[in-house]
C-alpha cells in the first residue's frame, strides 16, 4: 500500500485544488503583469530618475474614463488575491489562512508598487497613486471574498 492509497479522499480532494489554485494563481499573475506593460514599448531610463519620478508619481483628479480605469485596476487584484488565497490556504487551518492573508494582502501592495514602477519604463502607461491604492484595494476584497466564500 503507497502513501497515496491511504490519504483520505478529502485530502486527495483539498490536495488537488489547491494544485489547481497555483497553476490559475501564476497563470494570472502573468497575464496581470503582461496587461500592465502592454504596449510592450520599452524606454530605458536611469534607476535614479526613475527612482525620483516614482517619488513623485501623481494622485490623479478621475474624470469618467480614469474612474473606469480605476475600477478596472481594482477588478484586476480581485481575482488575483482569491487565486493566491486558494493557492497557499485551501484546506488549511485558520492560523494558516490569517497568515497567508497577510503576506498575500503584502504582496499585493508589493506587486502594485512593483507594475507601477515598471511602468516608468513604458511611457505610453500612465502611472499614479489610483492605479497603486485601486489594486490594493481590490487585493484586499479578494482575500475577503476568500474568506467569504473561498
Amino acid at each position: 500500500m503507497n502513501a497515496r492509497s491511504v490519504m483520505p479522499r478529502s485530502k486527495e480532494v483539498i490536495a488537488a485544488s489547491r494544485g489547481f489554485f497555483w497553476v490559475v494563481a501564476l497563470a494570472y499573475a502573468a497575464f496581470v503583469i503582461y496587461g500592465s506593460l502592454v504596449p510592450l514599448d520599452f524606454h530605458p531610463i536611469a534607476l535614479d530618475e526613475a527612482m525620483t519620478r516614482f517619488r513623485r508619481i501623481p494622485y490623479l483628479q478621475l474624470g469618467v474614463a480614469s474612474r473606469a480605469d480605476w475600477m478596472a485596476n481594482l477588478l484586476l487584484f480581485i481575482p488575483l488575491a482569491f487565486f493566491w488565497m486558494g493557492a497557499l490556504a485551501q484546506g488549511r487551518g485558520t492560523s494558516a489562512r490569517i497568515a497567508a492573508s497577510m503576506g498575500i494582502a503584502f504582496c499585493a501592495v508589493g506587486l502594485s508598487a512593483a507594475i507601477e514602477f515598471v511602468q516608468l519604463y513604458f511611457p505610453q502607461r500612465t502611472v499614479s497613486l489610483n492605479d497603486l491604492y485601486a489594486e490594493s484595494l481590490g487585493g484586499l476584497i479578494g482575500i475577503l471574498v476568500w474568506w467569504l466564500g473561498g
